[in-house]
């Protein structure tokens, strides 16, 4: 391997195992993007990435590391994973419970979980937890009242007979929005700062 990055490396012996990129992807357990930016050498390969795919195409990991040790990254916070969790709560602009089934699903898979990735991934749930109470509280005591014909309150009766009843998703969009954006903004200048 000598003269030969790990990027190159790492691509050789995938041909040589006659699988694909994606298969690659699969069997290692990353993303086929992952994979691609490893073989090209447009980013830092992590240990955790790194671990796998030696895993799968039978490199000793030593045989990796050594030569390129100054690619290689060790996030030890998880911050990676940490924004990926952020990112993945964005799927609540699709539909709001996925916001919160998403995430909580990444973070169930995940292995070695350190003590700040379950604090972001605690958080996650309950911001979008409680607004999913509020928002779905909010249309059912709608359909509820619509469906029995209870009549409303007559200040209640103004406001969901006027445009203030889309101020309520609005708001949960809105605010919910503001909660991943400014964490995950947090997360990424507090990996750059660390890194400095």
């Amino acid at each position: 391997m000598e003269n030969q990055s790990a990027n190159q490396f790492i691509k050789l012996s995938r041909k040589r195992k006659g699988l694909t990129q994606q298969e690659l992807a699969d069997q290692a357990g990353v993303s086929l993007r992952t994979v691609q930016r490893i073989e090209k050498g447009t980013e830092e390969i992590s240990g955790f990435s790194l671990k796998q795919i030696s895993q799968i195409l039978e490199i000793p990991l030593e045989q990796l590391i050594m030569p390129n040790i100054n690619q290689i990254s060790i996030d030890n916070n998880q911050t990676g994973s940490i924004k990926a969790l952020y990112l993945a709560s964005l799927t609540f602009l699709i539909n709001p419970l996925l916001g919160l089934l998403v995430p909580a699903i990444m973070g169930y898979t995940k292995q070695n979980k350190d003590a700040l990735y379950s604090k972001h991934l605690k958080r996650i749930i309950v911001i979008h937890a409680v607004g999913l109470f509020f928002l779905g509280s909010f249309i059912g005591y709608i359909i509820i009242a619509d469906f029995f014909k209870i009549a409303l309150p007559s200040f209640l009766s103004n406001i969901f007979n006027s445009a203030y009843i889309l101020l309520i998703p609005v708001c949960y969009y809105i605010l919910i929005l503001t909660f991943t954006i400014s964490n995950y903004i947090a997360i990424r200048k507090a990996k750059f700062s660390s890194a400095n």
